[in-house]
């Protein structure tokens, strides 16, 4: 068998492949959902957000952008160890 007739042979099993392999499953099917998405907004374009859409992205955003209050007396990383009160001063002799 000639190397142009292995390939023709390849080509064809390729060609009349029906089943995927079980771990290119979860691919082919990401690749399909995102296809379908595409062709969605080529054929009809972007949707208007509406409001509920922005309040939801406000919600979501602040939960992830909101600073929590620093406890500076439990985090040592935010503490000046090397500093001592006048009060721990006195206990200590110093």
């Amino acid at each position: 068998m000639t190397e142009s007739q292995r390939l023709e042979l390849i080509k064809n099993a390729v060609a009349t492949r029906t089943e995927v392999a079980p771990q290119f499953q979860g691919l082919l099917e990401d690749l399909k959902a995102e296809k379908l998405a595409e062709d969605l907004v080529l054929e009809h374009g972007l949707i208007e957000a509406t409001e509920k859409d922005v309040e939801d992205e406000f919600i979501s955003l602040d939960a992830v952008e909101r600073e929590e209050a620093e406890d500076f007396d439990s985090d040592e990383n935010l503490v000046d160890m090397d500093s001592v009160s006048e009060s721990m001063r006195e206990i200590f002799g110093e």
